[in-house]
């Protein structure tokens, strides 16, 4: 069974979303800064294996690969695309909201960009990505504020280097685990509406 699924990769300019979409679709990084001007899409297919399907599960659902098709949309994070951002969220089934472990205003617009994804996209599963793993000697803020904020929202969170690629096969295969089953949650959903 094949499936496509969006996943919209979302936070503030400069934190590394481009490079975390280019390593994980390319195996690439690019050292030079060119902003994303509105969006950008990268496409790669993978399969996730019936372990990772049945991950935090009560019960064993899935005994059969699932290959995906993970469209990541990499929004531009400049205040200028504020109006034109949430347009390309349309459709999306998981968020990952990128900040920058040694930008502590990364981490304040946190909020902002959490805000604006649950108002166009109520009940999508959110993943909070903390970028340039790399440089943890340069953290701007204990890793317990970012676990305790994750907590009280009810988020995942992983960390990434998008330099080195460590977690970013990570993160992006928990956010197709979490979209298809968020997918199943509102095929359950939809069914259940209209009995």
């Amino acid at each position: 069974m094949n499936q496509l699924q969006k996943i919209i990769c979302v936070g503030s300019a400069f934190v590394g979303k481009t490079s975390l979409a280019r390593r994980f679709t390319l195996n690439t990084f690019i050292h030079s800064y060119i902003p994303t001007l509105g969006v950008s899409w990268l496409t790669k297919t993978i399969t996730l294996s019936p372990e990772e399907l049945n991950e935090n599960l009560t019960k064993e659902i899935y005994s059969d690969p699932l290959t995906i098709r993970l469209s990541l949309w990499d929004t531009g994070g400049q205040e200028m695309f504020t109006y034109l951002r949430p347009k390309y969220y349309a459709g999306a089934t998981c968020a990952v909201i990128v900040y920058d472990i040694t930008n502590q205003s990364s981490f304040d617009d946190l909020e902002i960009w959490v805000n604006e994804v649950v108002s166009k996209c109520p009940d999508i599963p959110i993943i909070i990505c903390g970028n340039k793993f790399d440089l943890n000697e340069a953290r701007s803020l204990e890793k317990e504020t970012i676990l305790e904020y994750t907590r009280l929202h009810k988020f995942d969170y992983v960390e990434t280097s998008a330099l080195s690629g460590f977690n970013v096969d990570k993160i992006f295969h928990h956010a197709s685990r979490l979209s298809h089953q968020f997918g199943d949650e509102m095929l359950k959903f939809r069914k259940e509406f209209t009995l």
